[in-house]
């Protein structure tokens, strides 16, 4: 293994969502924005993104991961409603959100974030807000069509029943002409394998 590694943290999503991803990414195709599309198999739920990491660090990286799950009960979240970062008039970002009504998603990457600065990552500055990227806009091409075929994509019916959130992942991220590939090095939280 290199002596570093692009990593971060997240939660990995059902079949469900990531077919839902994929109907939503076919609903904005047509409109020809610039946009680089994640591949629907790679989404996820990013809880941490650590950046360059010594390999030598990452047993101490996944201790701390079991510290935090130690306590975690498995909680249910569903998809909600489509939007940009930062903003319509100047999207880089296209995602869709995660419903966080009871704060368990923010608890945990709160917990995440507090736990990793004490062993000397760099804490987030910004409010950790639960969502799914989905694509990231290269240009700002035909952007006015875009954001009115967000607000009007419905998320369907059946997405909205309950996900159970369980456990949460380490992930090395190597960057390809292609893509990134993403590869497991740990879960950490309950038994189930990852979400269902």
């Amino acid at each position: 293994m290199a002596e570093t590694i692009r990593a971060f943290i997240a939660v990995e999503l059902n079949d469900q969502v990531k077919e839902t991803i994929r109907e939503f990414q076919a609903h904005l195709k047509p409109l020809g924005c610039d946009i680089a599309w994640v591949k629907p198999e790679n989404v996820h739920l990013t809880l941490k993104f650590l950046g360059e990491v010594k390999t030598k660090r990452l047993p101490s990286v996944i201790e701390t991961l079991e510290d935090v799950c130690r306590d975690l009960r498995p909680f249910d979240t569903a998809l909600t409603q489509p939007g940009v970062f930062p903003d319509l008039r100047h999207p880089r970002v296209v995602w869709i959100g995660l419903e966080d009504t009871g704060g368990d998603l923010a608890r945990m990457a709160e917990s995440l974030e507090t736990a990793l600065g004490n062993t000397g990552f760099k804490k987030e500055r910004r409010d950790f807000q639960a969502h799914i990227t989905v694509g990231r806009i290269r240009a700002l091409k035909n952007i006015a069509q875009l954001s009115d075929a967000i607000r009007k994509f419905p998320v369907p019916a059946g997405v909205k029943q309950p996900v159970s959130v369980g456990q949460i992942v380490l992930f090395k991220s190597t960057l390809t002409p292609q893509g990134p590939v993403y590869e497991p090095l740990n879960r950490s939280g309950t038994e189930q394998a990852k979400l269902r």
